[in-house]
């Protein structure tokens, strides 16, 4: 009997515990009755519904939402370049925000939360995603690709690094605070634009499954076959920079998941259709999402924890396992 079946139902079970944890739990507490009239009938309560509806809600959307996102990025790149280690950082569109962010903040003095600061980190990322399809246009080959948005990645690093060594102590302090990422401190509008993006987007994926499987058959075998390769690659930089650059620019640049969590699902469901990849993915990547916010809100963590630090907790040994072990995972 084949164990997907109870792949999909446990994790489902676990999806919804985790936002019904999300819910529940706080620095304030809030009896179950509250919270469930918060959600179904509010205005009972003015203070549950600001709780459970103004920042309990929109943090749960926005970990599932971005959790399963960078997922999903992660999956594209690594099957686009046939690198296991491939991320949604690996184009340097997460680097491109960062400098969009250290522009706004290390150079205008803005403080963290600012709509500018959303703004400047997706344009960042939109600029250098141009240039990685100005190049793509020019090189066909994956692998100098990869190379180039390392590179841009690189210098892109190096001047954010230029911008910190000559700024204030308060403007640095709001850059590193970004940098740490975060779900929270989201409005219900900006928690709107992520999931409609990463929901778009994953129907998008979706429709181009059969293209994937052609790719992951290597390039030579998948022209051969009709798939219009200039479209798809260009379609598929597309999709994966817009997504990568909106949950950067209203989360931060959150570490690993895009790199860990598709290694997971194929070893959950050890299927390289993605028709069964692309879902399965998605949801994975938001049961992580989902728990590793969790975790950096564990009680007796003032303030809670640096996400990227939860994050990195999770996804390094799941890579480092992968370069052990040495395995074919395409």
């Amino acid at each position: 009997m084949s164990r997907k079946p109870f792949v999909w139902i446990v994790l489902l079970i676990l999806l919804i515990t985790l936002i019904a944890l999300e819910l529940f739990l706080g620095s304030v507490q809030l009896p179950v009755r509250e919270v469930w009239q918060s959600l179904t009938a509010p205005g009972d309560n003015l203070t549950s519904d600001i709780i459970v509806r103004q920042a309990r809600l929109p943090r749960a959307l926005t970990a599932l939402s971005a959790g399963g996102g960078l997922a999903l990025c992660g999956l594209l790149m690594q099957r686009f370049f046939q690198n296991p280690l491939a991320g949604p950082s690996v184009l340097g569109i997460t680097s491109g925000s960062s400098l969009g962010v250290a522009l706004i903040i290390l150079l205008g003095g803005v403080t963290f939360g600012s709509y500018s600061i959303v703004l400047g980190a997706f344009t960042g990322a939109m600029v250098v995603l141009s240039v990685i399809l100005l190049f793509a246009g020019m090189r066909r080959s994956p692998v100098t690709l990869l190379i180039f948005g390392l590179m841009i990645g690189y210098v892109v690093s190096a001047a954010v690094t230029l911008l910190q060594a000559g700024t204030t102590r308060e403007a640095l302090r709001s850059f590193v605070f970004w940098g740490m990422g975060s779900f929270a401190d989201l409005s219900a509008g900006q928690t709107l634009i992520i999931t409609v993006t990463m929901a778009g987007c994953t129907l998008i994926a979706f429709t181009m499954h059969r293209q994937l499987d052609l790719w992951s058959l290597g390039e030579s075998y998948a022209r051969t076959m009709g798939l219009r390769h200039r479209s798809f690659r260009f379609g598929l930089l597309i999709l994966t920079g817009i997504l990568t650059a909106t949950i950067t620019a209203y989360c931060g640049p959150i570490a690993f998941i895009g790199l860990a969590v598709p290694h997971l699902a194929r070893g959950l469901w050890q299927q390289g259709r993605h028709a069964v990849l692309i879902p399965a993915v998605v949801l994975s990547g938001m049961v992580i999402g989902l728990a590793c916010d969790l975790i950096s809100r564990l009680p007796g963590t003032e303030g809670g924890l640096p996400l990227n630090a939860v994050t990195s907790f999770f996804g390094a040994p799941v890579v480092i396992a992968i370069i052990l072990r040495g395995r074919k995972v395409f």
